[in-house]
């Protein structure tokens, strides 16, 4: 991480500068690297990320991806002295509330659809550097399980919906020097399909043999085997459903006593060696 960090600095994402996001960046780049940093942490042993999908009986309901970033705080105080550490505002705490609706509606490289589906999420960020707290949540509702797959997939991705998004908040801002960096969710190599009474991931061969064989994502892989196991990346699935699931595939699926919740515990590494273990599939 603590490499990524310094990347996005040498190539002008990031300025050390006080202000009441996590970080004050230049213009609205702070927004363009959150999206980066968040993707990168997840193949670097940074943190502990969590998906959960809760559907009403309706068939409405919502998307809540957490993460847990702490350790990349003790991290930043590593190669950070004092001096740069109260210059970047780092030791005063941040709670920050950022609403998709401000972003989306003067979006002009989203389409329709994708507004609809982003517009009513929000991204809340708590940092305390004190407190080693870096949390960061992500909620979005939808309205149906078509729009659930929509969703999902267009968060997966670093090159569409809310990676467009967000890298197209300001044409007015300096450009970056240097190629912007590309990551994609683990999300981005599955698919979900969501309908009613019925919710699956698998396993898309075709974008999951460009992981394989793109630079930047094995360089991912070796800094998450250097990480060791005292840096394991937690990645974990919760479904959250309105009734009783009367079939669940999955080699990782843990159904509650209830049978209404279902769980997969993975990690980072799971991606590059076991893909499969991602994999679900619910009727109820």
């Amino acid at each position: 991480m603590v490499l990524q960090f310094l990347v996005f600095y040498q190539q002008g994402y990031l300025t050390f500068k006080p202000g009441n996001l996590i970080l004050k960046f230049t213009h609205m780049k702070a927004l363009r690297f959150l999206l980066f940093f968040l993707l990168a942490c997840s193949f670097s042993g940074c943190f502990e990320m969590n998906e959960e999908i809760t559907v009403l009986k309706n068939g409405t309901g919502d998307l809540n991806v957490s993460m847990d970033m702490g350790q990349m705080l003790e991290m930043i105080q590593g190669f950070m002295s004092p001096e740069d550490l109260e210059k970047a505002d780092l030791n005063k705490s941040k709670d920050t509330t950022i609403q998709m609706k401000d972003l989306v509606d003067t979006a002009s490289n989203l389409t329709a659809d994708k507004k609809a589906i982003l517009r009513d999420g929000t991204i809340n960020m708590k940092m305390s550097l004190k407190e080693k707290l870096f949390k960061v949540n992500m909620h979005f509702p939808f309205k149906t399980m078509e729009s659930l797959k929509m969703l999902y997939d267009n968060m997966g991705q670093g090159s569409s919906g809310m990676g467009s998004l967000l890298k197209g908040l300001n044409n007015n801002a300096p450009a970056a020097t240097g190629k912007e960096p590309e990551f994609n969710q683990i999300s981005a190599y599955f698919d979900l399909a969501a309908r009613k009474n019925f919710i699956s991931r698998t396993l898309n061969k075709e974008k999951y043999a460009k992981l394989l064989t793109d630079s930047a994502m094995l360089q991912m892989k070796q800094m998450g085997e250097m990480g060791g196991s005292g840096m394991e990346v937690k990645m974990n699935t919760i479904i959250k459903l309105p009734a009783a699931a009367k079939k669940v595939t999955g080699s990782k699926a843990e159904l509650s006593a209830d049978k209404k919740t279902i769980t997969l515990k993975n990690s980072m590494m799971d991606i590059f060696e076991h893909p499969e273990v991602f994999e679900f599939s619910v009727e109820y």
